[in-house]
């Protein structure tokens, strides 16, 4: 994602307030290592701080906590009929076009295998 890798003030832990920490645990957690706070170092680190002459740390990660909030993408794909299934498997297309439909934007979405099944 761009922009990214901007000059700026450095992650501070103590800006992730406790209402903010509880919201962003909700909305933004790092689902791959479960590390929320240095995932979320890392993505102030890369991208917020090229947002720093609008939106300092707090108002960057409340914004995205904010923006989360304004779409249900979970009711979004249960309206197209996605909900997590173990036999249903679908395009990475059938997945995307609901999401842009009520967004107007196109999302960029990684899938995490798996790991107790064993097919590609």
């Amino acid at each position: 994602r761009k922009p990214s890798n901007c000059n700026g003030s450095q992650f501070d832990d103590r800006k992730v307030y406790p209402d903010l920490r509880s919201d962003l645990k909700r909305s933004w957690p790092d689902v791959e290592g479960g590390n929320d706070t240095k995932f979320w170092e890392g993505e102030w680190n890369k991208h917020g701080k090229c947002s720093e002459q609008t939106l300092n740390q707090f108002q960057y990660f409340e914004r995205s906590h904010d923006m989360w909030m304004s779409y249900n993408i979970t009711e979004v794909l249960k309206n197209a009929s996605i909900v997590p299934n173990a036999k249903q498997r679908w395009k990475y297309s059938d997945i995307v076009s609901p999401i842009k439909g009520a967004t107007g934007r196109t999302p960029l979405l990684r899938c995490k295998r798996d790991p107790a099944t064993n097919t590609e």
